[in-house]
C-alpha cells in the first residue's frame, strides 16, 4: 500500500511542496523522503497521521509528527527548480578524455534466423539482417577514434556486434592486432557476443589466446532453444553450440570456465524445462548465466508470458530474498533468478548515499551517452549503446567522419526534459532508471511525452517495490553489509 506523494501550502502567493512517498508493509509504516533519499520507520499512529498529510486533510503545519521529522531535517520544501543532468557541462571532456568501452557492429548479417531477434522484422524502429559489413577503413578509424579519447581511463575494451560477428572473423584478427599495436602502457580487454556456431578450433584458439570475454546465447534444452534460435533453413542450432561449447571445455578447460551465457526466456517456452536444464546440466555449471525475459518494446505483436512461467519466476524470487535473510542457501534458488540477489543489494547500495537534492538535478537512468558504451555501426554511425534503435536517426550521436555532435549527446543525456514540470515534483526522481532504451522517442514532442510518461509509471511501480523489499529484508534480520562480503555473492554483479 502506498500513498501519493505530494502536499502543498498555499502562503499568499507562494505554494510550498513538499515530496514524499508513504508506503507500508505488513509490519510496519514507512515514508520514503525525497530530498534526502532516505527511508524512515514510523509508528502506526504516525503512518496515519502522514498519510492524512499526503492527501491534504491535515495541514502539514499543524501536524506535529510532521514537524517532529522536518526538525530532524526530513520533508524539506521542493527545491529542484531546473532538471539538467550533473554531467552535462563535463560531457565534452569526457567525450574527448574518457570513453569506456568501444562496440564495433562488423556485420548486419546473421548465420541464423531467431524468431525474436532484435533484427528479425518484428519490432517497429529497428532493421532488418542485411549483408553490410564493416570495411577496415571504418574498422581502423573507429579504433583511432577509441585510442585518441582514453587518455584518463584504466584501462580499454573493445567489443565485437553483429549480427553474427564471427561471420566477419577475418576483420576481427586484424582488430585486434591494430589496437594491441596501438594501444600501450594499459590492459587492453576484448569481448564478443555470438550465437555459438561458429566457434571452430582457429576460431576458439583465437579467443582463447586473446582471452576474449565471449557471451554466448542459448536459450535452454534443445526443444526450448531451438524454437527461437534456428538457421534460415528452420533446422535448429542447439546440437552445434553444444558441440562447440564441449570442444571448448575440453581443449581449454580454465578458458571454458569464463565462457558466459545469455537465455532469453520466450513467451512460449516451457519455463520449468528451461529452469531444470540450467540447474542439472553438468556442462555449464562452473559458467555464469544471465536470464532475461523477452522486452515487448516496440514489438508489432506482444506474446504475454503465462500465469505459470511468471508463478515459477516469482517463487525463485522469492527464495533469492529468503537467501538474503539466511532462511535458505543460494544454492537452493534456480539460475533462471539467481542473478536477482544483486536488485535489493544494488538497491541499498544505492540508498546508503542519501543523496541530497540541489536545485538542478536529473534522474538516475542515463548512462553518459555513447561516453560509457560507444557502438559505431557498420557504416560508421555513433550511437549511445548497442541497445537502441539504430533506425531512429535522434538517437544517432555522431559519425566516424565528423565524431561526437555534442549537442545531441546533452539532448540525450538531459531525457528528464522531456517532461520536466512532471520530474521536478516526482518522489521518485532520485531513483529512476529511465534512459532513451526505454521509450520511443520518435514523432511530435507530445506523443514522446505520452510514451515517457507511460513508461515512468512503470518504473515508480518498480521502485516502490524495490523499497518494500528493502524494508521487508530488514525487518526479517538481512544484514546487508555483511551480504557484499559473502563468498557465494562473488559471481553476482552489485556494483
Amino acid at each position: 500500500m502506498s500513498i501519493e506523494n505530494k502536499f502543498y501550502i498555499n502562503r499568499g502567493v507562494k505554494m510550498t511542496e513538499y515530496i514524499f512517498k508513504c508506503f507500508r508493509t505488513k509490519r510496519n509504516g514507512y515514508f520514503y523522503d525525497r530530498h534526502r533519499n532516505e527511508i524512515v520507520k514510523v509508528t502506526d499512529e504516525e503512518y496515519e497521521e502522514l498519510c492524512f498529510v499526503n492527501q491534504g486533510r491535515i495541514n502539514p503545519e499543524k501536524s506535529s509528527v510532521f514537524q517532529k521529522y522536518q526538525q530532524q531535517g526530513l520533508f524539506q520544501e521542493n527545491i529542484v527548480k531546473k532538471i539538467q543532468h550533473p554531467e552535462t557541462d563535463y560531457l565534452e571532456h569526457h567525450m574527448n578524455n574518457r570513453l569506456g568501452q568501444l562496440i564495433l557492429q562488423v556485420t548486419q548479417q546473421c548465420n541464423l534466423r531467431c524468431s525474436y531477434c532484435a533484427y528479425s522484422g518484428k519490432y517497429k524502429n529497428n532493421r532488418t539482417h542485411s549483408n553490410k559489413r564493416m570495411t577496415w577503413d571504418i574498422a581502423k578509424k573507429a579504433i583511432d577514434f577509441y585510442v585518441a579519447r582514453i587518455i584518463e581511463k584504466e584501462e580499454a575494451i573493445i567489443s565485437f556486434y553483429g549480427g553474427e560477428p564471427l561471420l566477419e572473423f577475418e576483420l576481427i584478427k586484424q582488430c585486434v592486432a591494430y589496437a594491441k599495436d596501438k594501444i600501450q602502457g594499459k590492459p587492453l580487454r576484448f569481448a564478443m557476443t555470438t550465437n555459438g556456431t561458429l566457434l571452430t578450433d582457429e576460431v576458439v584458439d583465437f579467443l582463447q589466446k586473446e582471452k576474449f570475454e565471449t557471451l554466448i546465447s542459448l536459450d535452454g534444452a534443445e526443444k526450448e532453444h531451438d524454437c527461437n534460435r534456428k538457421y534460415a533453413s528452420g533446422k535448429g542450432s542447439f546440437q552445434d553450440i553444444m558441440k562447440n561449447v564441449k570442444r571448448i571445455k575440453e581443449r581449454y578447460p580454465e578458458y571454458g570456465t569464463t565462457l558466459m551465457f545469455n537465455t532469453v526466456v520466450n513467451p512460449q517456452a516451457d519455463v520449468r524445462n528451461v529452469q531444470k536444464y540450467f540447474d542439472n546440466d553438468k556442462l555449464l555449471e562452473e559458467n555464469h548465466i544471465s536470464f532475461n525475459l523477452l522486452r515487448p518494446k516496440d514489438l508489432d505483436e506482444v506474446i504475454p508470458y503465462s500465469k505459470e512461467a511468471l508463478c515459477i519466476r516469482k517463487f525463485e524470487y522469492l527464495k533469492v530474498l529468503l537467501a538474503l535473510t539466511y532462511k535458505v542457501k543460494l544454492s537452493s534458488v534456480s539460475k533462471i533468478v539467481r542473478e536477482g540477489i544483486g536488485v535489493p543489494l544494488k538497491f541499498y547500495k544505492e540508498m546508503s548515499k542519501k543523496t541530497r537534492l540541489t536545485e538542478e538535478c536529473h534522474h538516475n537512468g542515463p548512462c553518459l551517452p555513447g561516453i560509457q558504451r560507444l557502438f559505431i555501426t557498420v557504416e560508421g554511425k555513433f550511437f549511445p549503446c548497442e541497445k537502441v534503435d539504430e533506425m531512429v536517426d535522434a538517437h544517432c550521436i555522431g559519425d566516424i567522419q565528423n565524431g561526437f555532435r555534442l549537442n545531441k549527446l546533452k539532448e540525450l543525456l538531459n531525457i528528464g526534459k522531456i517532461t520536466e514540470e512532471e520530474c521536478k515534483q516526482c518522489w521518485n526522481l532520485q531513483n529512476c532508471s529511465m534512459c532513451i532504451d526505454n521509450i520511443e522517442c520518435v514523432g511530435e514532442e507530445k506523443q514522446c511525452k505520452r510514451n515517457k510518461l507511460k513508461v515512468c509509471q512503470e518504473k515508480k511501480e518498480e521502485v516502490l517495490q524495490n523499497l518494500y523489499e528493502l524494508c521487508v529484508l530488514k525487518e526479517l534480520g538481512c544484514d546487508f553489509e555483511g551480504a557484499f562480503n559473502r563468498e557465494e555473492y562473488d559471481d553476482i554483479s552489485i556494483s
